[in-house]
């Protein structure tokens, strides 16, 4: 059970989190080929690409910035853990969109439909990033609070980096969208089993828990 295992919910917890930021560097690993979908969806002059590009990339930040205190007020009211779940849930329907716009080809709503994609990743991805660093803060002994998130927080860079690779050999290769689309298979068991996350008490208050987590330093 996870109760006696805070050593793998912290290891679930982090790989969540690098891909979290594999996906963020997807895009600016391709930029010639989210480029050239953006000229072949939307028939505009190669000289206007990057707007579009941004374009997506800026549908990310808002719609994370605004679900963000959403989620964070949300939580004082309902399961933090089925929020969780529902929150990577949208984000793993969010990567497939992402990734099925690569597959519609020129056709005229195949940007509208990526776009829509990259704006319900930042949902989903509030809602991971406002519940899990507190979560992991609350379990980890008070010795280690430091470590834990250190760890957790390591996925960023490394995450970050590479997505970057990740997305330039994978629009090299088969298409940029089976990025998405591979990323949306390796979350979807994570999405849910996020329901079934144990409280944080659970975790710290159990001795041979405290214990097994400690063994980790």
């Amino acid at each position: 059970m996870l109760e006696s295992r805070p050593k793998a919910v912290l290891a679930f917890l982090s790989i969540i989190n690098l891909v979290n930021y594999c996906d963020r560097g997807v895009i600016p690993g391709a930029p010639i080929q989210f480029g050239s979908f953006v000229s072949c969806t939307l028939g505009v002059a190669a000289s206007q690409q990057s707007v579009y590009v941004g374009l997506s990339v800026s549908a990310f930040v808002v719609c994370y910035a605004i679900a963000s205190p959403i989620c964070g007020q949300l939580v004082l009211s309902q399961p933090a853990f089925r929020i969780l779940g529902i929150g990577l849930s949208i984000w793993v329907a969010a990567l497939l969109l992402s990734g099925l716009a690569y597959f519609a080809g020129d056709a005229p709503g195949a940007f509208l439909l990526f776009l829509a994609g990259r704006a319900l990743s930042g949902v989903g991805e509030a809602a991971f990033q406002c519940i899990v660093p507190p979560y992991v803060e609350d379990f980890a002994p008070a010795a280690y609070k430091g470590l834990c998130l250190a760890l957790f927080y390591t996925a960023i860079p490394v995450g970050t980096a590479i997505g970057y690779e990740f997305g330039a050999l994978l629009a090299e290769g088969p298409g940029w969208g089976w990025a998405f689309l591979l990323e949306a298979a390796a979350m979807a068991p994570f999405a849910a089993l996020a329901f079934r996350l144990p409280p944080a008490s659970a975790l710290s208050a159990r001795p041979a828990a405290a214990a097994s987590l400690l063994a980790a330093a």
